[in-house]
């Protein structure tokens, strides 16, 4: 499966979020949200590959993004409009004295800012909030967040109490690597089944409700099939670890009867009375995988698409024949 990894080096930056740097491993600012990490035992990246791929773009590949850029287009004006101040600063700018990359850059920024001015972060940073509360309670056992973030919390544990699940100690919030896509994630929590004794993998999600779970389940595959996780700071005192072999499946008698499956808790973020109860997803992981492996085609694809590079582009200026008597004389 290893060749399923792309390996070209060149536009593939559009995949990658804007994300900050961190010191010394982590989220790489410069190269658009890829992960800097050295390499796993055994494992070399290929050429011309600038680090590891996010999990959740990579499964985020597999589908049409349309409707996600049409909301973020909607954002972006309405937060101008509620705030004139980002209308003048764009007017004011010298765009076109900058550099096409700083000029692009500022810009990115820019529109950011616009989309937070409508709200359009709002639910990104609720839902970074409850993730935080879930590590820091995995972590120390003290119990953070607001009364309603509490309430979720509490619901979360007695939903997983009723499924016989208890949480895996030391088990959140790791980084894992999955080196037959390429990529590096963050797995939210480790469950075991008190009745059979399977682990597996839970993921939190506080969208409102669940219109897909196609590219869901390609990130929980992508974590599910991780051959190492993360041990240490993140900086060279840690090192890759064989990561768990989850081997959570469904439970007999249900329509995922023993097929492999992955878990997401679903703790909405949005104000209201669908914050609760928490209710515990299955997702299958054999859907997830065929989800991936269409990712990595995907991804591939358009980089071939958008690429100008002599010998791999898809498409270039027609040239004219070579001038021979013959055709001479036929013109």
């Amino acid at each position: 499966m290893t060749d399923l990894v792309p390996t070209t080096d060149d536009d593939l930056d559009g995949f990658y979020d804007d994300a900050p740097a961190k010191a010394v491993y982590g989220l790489n600012a410069r190269y658009r949200g890829r992960y800097d990490f050295p390499a796993p035992p055994g494992y070399e990246i290929p050429k011309g590959q600038r680090g590891f791929m996010r999990m959740t773009n990579l499964a985020a590949a597999f589908s049409d993004q349309i409707r996600l850029q049409h909301w973020r287009e909607r954002m972006l004006l309405l937060g101008l409009r509620a705030d004139e101040v980002l209308v003048d600063e764009l007017f004011a700018q010298g765009l076109e004295t900058m550099d096409p990359d700083e000029a692009k850059a500022w810009l990115e920024e820019h529109a950011d800012k616009a989309v937070d001015a409508a709200g359009g972060g709002q639910g990104a940073r609720r839902g970074t909030a409850r993730h935080t509360m879930l590590q820091v309670y995995n972590e120390s056992g003290v119990i953070t967040g607001s009364r309603t973030m509490r309430l979720q919390l509490s619901s979360l544990w007695k939903a997983l109490a009723e499924h016989y699940l208890e949480p895996i100690p030391m088990m959140a919030e790791r980084r894992v690597c999955n080196t037959t896509y390429g990529v590096i994630g963050t797995l939210d929590m480790g469950v075991r089944c008190t009745l059979t004794g399977q682990i597996g993998i839970l993921d939190l999600k506080t969208q409102r409700r669940f219109w897909s779970y196609q590219e869901i389940a390609g990130q929980q595959e992508g974590y599910d099939s991780a051959e190492w996780m993360w041990e240490g700071p993140e900086d060279p005192r840690g090192e890759w670890v064989p990561a768990p072999q989850w081997n959570l499946v469904g439970r007999p008698g249900t329509e995922f009867e023993g097929r492999r499956v992955a878990l997401l808790a679903h703790m909405p973020q949005a104000p209201g009375p669908e914050q609760l109860p928490v209710e515990l997803h299955e997702v299958a992981l054999d859907y997830g995988h065929d989800v991936m492996v269409q990712a990595l085609g995907n991804v591939r694809l358009r980089s071939l698409g958008a690429s100008v590079a002599k010998g791999r582009r898809v498409g270039w200026v027609r040239e004219r024949p070579i001038s021979t008597p013959l055709l001479t004389a036929r013109l």
